[in-house]
């Protein structure tokens, strides 16, 4: 009896299929979002987040891109280096003045002030995606 290849998880190259690393992928951040949401915020998180945006990226074919890197010259990794710790500086420093704004400021509590955390995350994050997206969209357009 055979088994479709839709249905089998390995390919005839002994490879997992695209389809269960999206799903490993989902499994990771719903189990993430769940936890958050009943026992909170832990350390595990900055483990387990860049291992779901691997998964996804193995799902989209994105981390076969990843062999351009070796094109590139040791200025241009430095940029990116560089690029990477600015934009984790401006996530931190948002993060604080957002914190600053609803303590202080704003004296928010309760229910307001955990949504408005959840809020200013994700607002402070976009800066980000943007800035940093780019110089790694230009070095890499480069590298072409």
């Amino acid at each position: 009896m055979k088994i479709a290849q839709k249905d089998n998880v390995f390919n005839e190259g002994g490879k997992m299929s695209k389809k269960i690393f999206n799903t490993i992928g989902w499994m990771i951040l719903v189990g993430m979002g769940i936890s958050w949401i009943w026992i909170g915020y832990s350390s595990w998180y900055l483990l387990l987040l860049p291992v779901a945006y691997i998964s996804f990226s193995i799902n989209d074919g994105s981390i076969k891109k990843l062999a351009k890197t070796k094109q590139m010259s040791i200025l241009q990794v430095i940029l990116i280096l560089i690029a990477f710790v600015v934009s984790v500086a401006i996530v931190f420093g948002l993060i604080q003045l957002a914190s600053y704004l609803i303590n202080d400021i704003l004296h928010l509590t309760g229910g307001i002030k955990t949504l408005s955390v959840m809020i200013a995350i994700i607002l402070s994050l976009y800066p980000v995606k943007f800035t940093f997206g780019s110089v790694v969209y230009k070095v890499m357009d480069s590298v072409r």
